[in-house]
């Protein structure tokens, strides 16, 4: 007998273990059969929750980008913190959260979510967190620096930060043992040197 799920858990059960199967690299059995063989359920089980496997991936990359954008949300809203010293801890917060929500983010920038006029909420997410990381390279410009300028330093921090998640994801860096520092001390180096305050560096 199949095990027994109060409303709603099955749901769940569902997300959880798709991100299991990400986590184990094994994002090809992703199917509604070997789901349910996993949770002890009938194959049309996921249907009463899900219409198709698509839908499920969708709501787990929604879902993810919702927890990043927390995780960079609180950064953003401390007032304390000067142009460069937010822009180092976003990019901390975003490596942080990668590597604590690595099947999350595997996921979430594959290039199936960001076809044209599909997956709005996704789209909509993701210029969400970009725009936190736009913001705060503004701080580190002069003032009188404009979209372009932004953008660009913007895609030059997301580019580093980006690329030293997947790094330490795909195990390229499993030798390095402090990780914490490590990450700190790049994104001081790799981030606090990008803008300036129209005099030198970001302050």
């Amino acid at each position: 007998m199949g095990k027994s799920y109060h409303h709603g858990d099955l749901r769940q059960a569902l997300i959880t273990a798709t991100l299991d199967l990400i986590q184990e690299d094994q994002v090809h059995l992703i199917g509604f059969r070997e789901l349910a063989r996993r949770l002890d359920v009938s194959r049309t089980a996921p249907y009463r929750h899900f219409e198709s496997v698509e839908q499920l991936l969708v709501v787990v990359v929604e879902e993810g980008f919702r927890k990043f954008i927390a995780a960079l949300d609180k950064v953003s809203g401390d007032a304390a913190l000067s142009g460069k010293q937010r822009i180092i801890a976003l990019g901390v917060a975003y490596v942080e959260f990668a590597l604590e929500h690595s099947a999350h983010y595997r996921l979430m920038f594959e290039p199936q979510f960001f076809k044209k006029g599909r997956f709005p909420t996704i789209q909509a997410l993701s210029r969400r967190s970009f725009r936190l990381l736009k913001e705060a390279c503004a701080l580190c410009l002069p003032e009188d620096a404009g979209e372009a300028e932004q953008r660009h330093m913007a895609n030059l921090a997301w580019a580093a930060v980006h690329g030293m998640a997947r790094l330490f994801i795909d195990g390229q860096w499993n030798h390095i043992k402090n990780r914490p520092e490590f990450i700190r001390e790049s994104c001081e180096k790799f981030l606090g040197s990008l803008g300036t305050d129209g005099g030198g560096r970001c302050l």
